[in-house]
């Protein structure tokens, strides 16, 4: 018995030690970040805001992805609402773009508290509501079309997260790092994101916004949890879908994002974008994706398809 204790004790000591070290050393880079980084009155991070533009008769809620603010939309938001058929609510999920004892505050419970009273508010005054999100964004809104039928007319997505990518994760699948993360960091709340600092369209390199440096756990805890709830429920998703995929996602398991959405039965249109990386809003030919989505909208007015 005594054998045994000596080593215990040292992997116990080991596994504190690492513990407090990580926290440590994430504590210090994240004050330098909150140190270089502009924050508005409200805490948030610059033009992270929910918005609302548009005034047309379908609306569309805009869900954004993992690190990211509703500013990644605001290009297609713009254009969408140009031709007066659509009202554009992208709204912020909470804990998103705020300071770290805010950030750490977010589920995905109220996440999709969130996202139901967004599409309960739209559905008030709008004869249609779609709902539109990218990555973690885009399974959210895939989850509420499935949970929230007869708010959510149809659901466009754009690399949705159906499984994480294992371009970063060598040797053994992503949702393994995270539960041996869990035990072996369980005294460290936060991440630093390995994602870059910046948004940045591909063909404009003006149009930029700042991202979440450092990511709460709980964070990653609900982003596996979304995926587990979906992933065997693609059968089940009975509305309109619009969904374009990146062949070149670090991100994404595009393979399981393509098997998920060629599960669905609804009508839909799916495609592959061959030169796209994960951020799709950001391509260089976000314009024309803009506006193929729009006329699948268009095509697939409420009430004309069979919910199952």
């Amino acid at each position: 018995m005594g054998s045994l204790f000596k080593p215990l004790l040292l992997v116990g000591a080991a596994w504190i030690g690492t513990n407090l070290l990580h926290l440590l050393w994430v504590g210090l880079r994240r004050r330098a970040w909150e140190n270089r980084t502009r924050r508005e009155p409200n805490g948030l991070l610059p033009d992270a805001a929910a918005y609302r533009i548009g005034n047309g008769p379908v609306a569309l809620l805009f869900i954004h992805g993992f690190a990211d603010s509703p500013c990644i939309w605001r290009r297609m938001t713009r254009r969408l609402a140009e031709g007066e058929r659509f009202t554009c609510r992208a709204m912020r999920l909470p804990g998103s773009a705020e300071p770290a004892a805010h950030a750490r505050c977010q589920s995905l419970a109220l996440w999709r508290t969130q996202v139901a009273d967004e599409l309960v508010r739209l559905r008030e005054t709008h004869e249609s509501v779609w709902i539109v999100g990218h990555s973690l964004g885009g399974a959210l809104a895939l989850d509420a079309a499935l949970r929230l039928p007869d708010l959510v007319d149809g659901a466009a997505v754009f690399a949705p997260l159906i499984d994480v990518a294992r371009a970063r994760c060598p040797l053994l699948p992503p949702r393994v790092w995270f539960a041996l993360a869990r035990v072996a960091l369980c005294l460290s709340p936060t991440f630093e994101s390995p994602f870059a600092v910046q948004g940045v369209a591909e063909d404009d390199p003006s149009f930029a916004f700042a991202r979440d440096r450092f990511i709460p756990f709980c964070v990653y805890r609900s982003l596996f949890r979304l995926i587990r709830e979906i992933r065997p429920r693609a059968a089940r998703l009975a509305c309109p879908l619009f969904a374009l995929t990146a062949s070149h996602d670090a991100v994404v398991d595009t393979a399981a994002a393509q098997r998920w959405l060629a599960a669905c039965p609804g009508p839909k249109a799916v495609r592959d974008l061959p030169e796209a990386s994960h951020v799709i809003p950001l391509c260089a030919e976000w314009e024309a994706l803009t506006d193929e989505m729009a006329a699948f909208i268009l095509a697939h007015p409420r009430g004309a398809f069979q919910r199952r």
